[in-house]
């Protein structure tokens, strides 16, 4: 319909309405009339919604409120917490620094300890230090029929030289060690022999060392050290040695070699059963190549070494090689690390480093070097939530000319020698195959507090059936710490000895030495253990008491030897500062 036709319509529906209001009223009577319209339904009534939606105003309307319910625990239910308060800072004094350090005590069987030490800065680059040590006891032990106290000396000097390129440490030392030939057999002895004889061996030592290392220069390190060793029976020893070590940077890793110079001379005033003069000089030069790798988890180091050893004949080759190889595989979160190490080598048996292994060797003894093929141990370590460690591994070598000692027969014309009574012993050297097992723990408490045990096992299978005499196949030592409050600290360490055999010379009247009999003896299980405890009275004061038992008996570590079975010493530290 257009807008002609609706403005149509309303202009006549006013006169239609007051016509049929007039026809009303003549009666027309009722007529139904049906109007027709076409349906056009549209989008908008199919859809039609009743009211509006009306989004919540988090404004204005109400939150809906949690109630729950809290259950009773004892531990969290009875917490009260405290009050904060503010913390106060506190300025903390600088500690003086303390240089030097004096220690003195003394104990029974007349013990005298000192412990001096000072190192004194010249300027920025220099340092110079002093320390010298004393030990020891003065009184002889029970039932001995020579005199048996020990005294210990030691008195150094050192340089040191810092820069930004290399640093160099030099030392001169001189070591005066005194004991004494005591360990006579069970049997009667003549009162006029014993009279006659000092039993007394004082062995002197002089060793210069210096040890210079270059920060970044291909040259890492060079050392130059002599030692010169005498003692009271005219017997000479001089020594010298010169160590340098080389690297590089090589394929992520470093390449590094060592050469090695080292020779020694000893006199000896008289052998023992032939009464001459005796004389051993030996020398060897060492060269070893390994290439070190540690930024992956197999960290290894892999080479060899060689060594020329002049002047003897004792070994299979002048020229001996030998491994040196390390092999650990360690993850960053592992537990569990194997290892594998072979570290053979040549080294020399002197007058000096034997006596420091048998303080009762003759001032006479063969000298030899010893070739340790392979020193081999193949194991694991483990490291459990960083507190407890062990070590455990498998042992192997072969060794040419392996040392232990002998005892020395009677010697009827010992022109009052007091070495000469079978109290003394010698220097001895077979070949052997050496099979072993050993065992480490060490349990990291907090605070540098730890216990550490340490077992080994070892078999021997000598040439000739050769018995290794005071050799014993188990070692076990021990060693702990304990601090409590920074203000006593106790410590405990110990060392035992399994069973061994010795050798054990019959004495008689005008025998021969050179015929005289060799009887098997066994020697106990032997302990050596020392507690020592410090408590803290100052800042610079320390008290302390240091005490060290023994097994009793009348052997020690070596036959006939016994050593005192309690030693008790008490002291004072005193730290200061000393300027010059």
């Amino acid at each position: 319909m257009n807008k002609w036709s609706k403005f149509l319509v309303i202009l006549l529906f006013p006169i239609a309405s007051l016509w049929g209001q007039e026809k009303e009223k003549e009666d027309l009577g009722v007529q139904e009339v049906l109007v027709v319209k076409s349906y056009t339904p549209s989008l908008s009534d199919a859809f039609k919604i009743n009211s509006l939606p009306k989004l919540p105003d988090s404004l204005v309307s109400k939150q809906h409120e949690l109630i729950y319910s809290l259950e009773e625990v004892p531990v969290v239910s009875t917490f009260q917490p405290n009050k904060a308060s503010p913390l106060k800072l506190q300025q903390r004094k600088p500690t003086p620094p303390q240089n030097s350090l004096f220690s003195g005590a003394v104990g029974n069987k007349n013990q005298l300890y000192l412990n001096i030490s000072s190192v004194v800065e010249l300027d920025r680059t220099q340092r110079f230090g002093l320390h010298f040590y004393h030990d020891g006891f003065g009184s002889d032990l029970p039932n001995t029929l020579l005199k048996s106290n020990q005294q210990y000396s030691r008195f150094g000097l050192n340089h040191n030289f810092r820069s930004n390129d290399y640093n160099a440490n030099t030392q001169l030392q001189f070591k005066n060690d005194r004991t004494n030939y005591f360990g006579l057999y069970d049997q009667a002895w003549d009162p006029l022999l014993l009279s006659s004889i000092d039993p007394e061996i004082k062995r002197n030592r002089i060793k210069m060392r210096t040890h210079w290392n270059w920060y970044d220069f291909i040259l890492r390190s060079l050392t130059f050290q002599a030692n010169l060793t005498s003692d009271n029976f005219n017997t000479s020893e001089q020594q010298l040695a010169v160590l340098s070590d080389f690297e590089i940077e090589l394929e992520r890793g470093k390449l590094k070699a060592e050469v090695h110079l080292e020779g020694f001379n000893t006199q000896f005033e008289n052998s023992y059963f032939e009464n001459s003069r005796e004389e051993y000089s030996q020398g060897q030069g060492v060269l070893s190549l390994f290439w070190v790798y540690n930024r992956s988890d197999l960290k290894f180091k892999i080479g060899a070494g060689a060594s020329y050893v002049f002047s003897n004949e004792s070994l299979s080759s002048p020229l001996l090689y030998y491994p040196k190889i390390e092999l650990l595989y360690k993850k960053a979160e592992g537990v569990i690390s194997p290892y594998l190490t072979a570290n053979g080598g040549v080294s020399f048996n002197t007058y000096v480093s034997l006596s420091e292994k048998n303080p009762y060797l003759a001032p006479t003894t063969s000298l030899n070097p010893t070739f340790k093929k392979y020193n081999a141990s193949l194991g694991v370590r483990s490291q459990l939530a960083s507190v407890l460690n062990f070590d455990l591994g498998l042992v192997y070598d072969q060794i040419e000319n392996f040392n232990f000692f002998q005892r020395l027969p009677f010697d009827s014309q010992n022109n009052f020698l007091p070495y000469k009574l079978s109290n003394a012993y010698e220097a001895r050297y077979v070949d052997t195959d050496l099979y072993g097992l050993k065992a480490k723990v060490r349990i990291d408490l907090i605070k540098s507090n730890f216990i550490e045990f340490e077992t080994r096992y070892h078999f021997y299978d000598p040439e000739a059936s050769q018995t290794l005499w005071n050799i014993p196949q188990l070692e076990f030592n021990w060693d702990s710490q304990f601090r409590w409050k920074n203000q006593l600290v106790f410590s405990f360490n110990g060392v035992v000895w399994g069973n061994r055999e010795f050798a054990e010379r019959p004495i008689f009247i005008n025998q021969n030495p050179l015929a005289s009999q060799i009887l098997p003896n066994n020697l106990p299980i032997f302990l050596r253990s020392t507690a020592h405890v410090t408590y803290k009275i100052a800042p610079q004061f320390d008290l302390f008491l240091k005490a060290r038992f023994t097994s009793r008996g009348s052997h020690g570590r070596w036959a006939y030897y016994p050593e005192p079975p309690l030693l008790l010493l008490g002291g004072v530290t005193y730290k200061f500062d000393f300027q010059y």
